[in-house]
């Protein structure tokens, strides 16, 4: 997950609008309410609806989990929103997963956990005994496309070779529903080595691995309302990068590996294609190139971080110099007035010596009297 949200600082339960007492039904039936009234989809264009909406959603999140419960009830509210392990999806029931959709339909992914189903079922798979998921093997170059229901896992099983380990390997997901899923590679004994969100490109979503002798780097989906939603006062430009990571060179070992596909979407299944392709000599100057891409993007992030602290305060002068500018243009308006004040008044008593009077018959009489 992306780092460093807002601060949520009102209390969970005050939040969803429940006692700290209240039970599961309660405390469903108060974020049901909560979500029709704060959804964006009945408050269009209303940020504070839809920042409101997401609080309750990650506030349901932790008070409705008993673990999750226990630990905000000892030790308080986390210091950020999204700081969760996220839904176990199979546990929401029917609405909570709609819910879950219109929330994620907003662009702004909530985290979900890999059910324990899967998880024990991957177990079983790398140690050899018996149970009702298979792994279906991943010939190198051959693509399979299959559906995959929803909070669910379809195995799979490839066998790295010792030749494969010079220029490496890669698997690539695709779906072009554009479902949202995830790539997940397992140790040895079953349990979680690797996960890779799916993340939109323009005519699918798309997980993928590389296994390769040099490091190269990590770069989850950029995801524009998140990011508005956590730092308004900051050009998007400065975030684009914020998730890119650079990752230590990893090779599998020659030996069979379990992975499987897993069904993130909310409410209906996958499609999806995925493929197991063992790199050649031919791709290595399109990896050398991205070695070079991404060192010169890594080196551009700390340089965006820095001018991103520039910007800042040069933002704060500005905005602090129009402030100034505001009151000087009071000031420097109001002294002209009253200097042009000042003038006029000078040449009215100055004239008021030379005026002369008029006679009742009309004529005019000098100043001394005289005709």
């Amino acid at each position: 997950m992306a780092p460093a949200s807002t601060e949520i600082t009102e209390d969970y339960y005050e939040l969803l609008g429940v006692d700290k007492r209240a039970t599961e039904a309660e405390i469903k039936a108060s974020f049901r309410k909560l979500a029709l009234k704060y959804h964006p989809d009945r408050n269009p264009g209303d940020e504070k609806a839809q920042e409101q909406f997401k609080k309750i959603s990650i506030a349901y999140a932790v008070i409705s989990d008993p673990v999750k419960r226990r630990n905000y009830d000892v030790s308080g509210p986390s210091s950020s929103q999204m700081d969760f392990d996220g839904f176990d999806v199979s546990e929401l029931g029917g609405v909570g997963r709609v819910f879950g959709a219109l929330f994620s339909k907003l662009g702004v992914p909530i985290p979900t956990q890999i059910s324990t189903k899967a998880l024990a079922q991957a177990r079983h798979l790398a140690e050899g005994t018996p149970c009702e998921a298979t792994a279906t093997l991943l010939e190198p170059g051959r693509p399979i496309t299959a559906y995959v229901g929803k909070q669910e896992a379809a195995f799979y099983k490839v066998e790295v070779k010792d030749e494969y380990r010079e220029k490496g390997v890669s698997i690539i997901c695709k779906s072009p529903s554009m479902s949202k899923f995830k790539l997940v590679l397992f140790d040895r004994e079953g349990g979680v080595r690797l996960i890779h969100e799916s993340q939109k490109k323009k005519s699918c979503t798309m997980a993928s691995m590389f296994f390769v002798p040099q490091q190269i780097a990590n770069l989850e989906e950029f995801v524009p309302m998140k990011f508005h939603m956590e730092d308004r006062d900051t050009p998007l430009t400065f975030h684009y990068l914020d998730t890119l990571e650079a990752q230590a060179a990893q090779l599998l070992d020659p030996r069979a590996h379990y992975l499987c596909v897993y069904g993130d979407n909310w409410l209906n299944q996958v499609k999806y294609s995925i493929t197991f392709l063992p790199l050649s000599e031919k791709c290595d100057e399109s990896m050398n190139g991205i070695s070079m891409a991404e060192s010169a993007l890594l080196l551009k992030k700390t340089e965006m971080n820095t001018f991103c602290e520039e910007y800042k305060e040069a933002k704060r002068k500005y905005e602090a110099a129009v402030v100034r500018l505001k009151e000087e243009d009071k000031l420097v308006t109001e002294l002209l007035k009253t200097r042009e004040q000042l003038y006029d008044n000078v040449m009215n008593t100055a004239q008021e010596r030379y005026q002369t009077d008029i006679s009742p018959s009309g004529r005019q009489k000098s100043f001394f009297g005289l005709f």
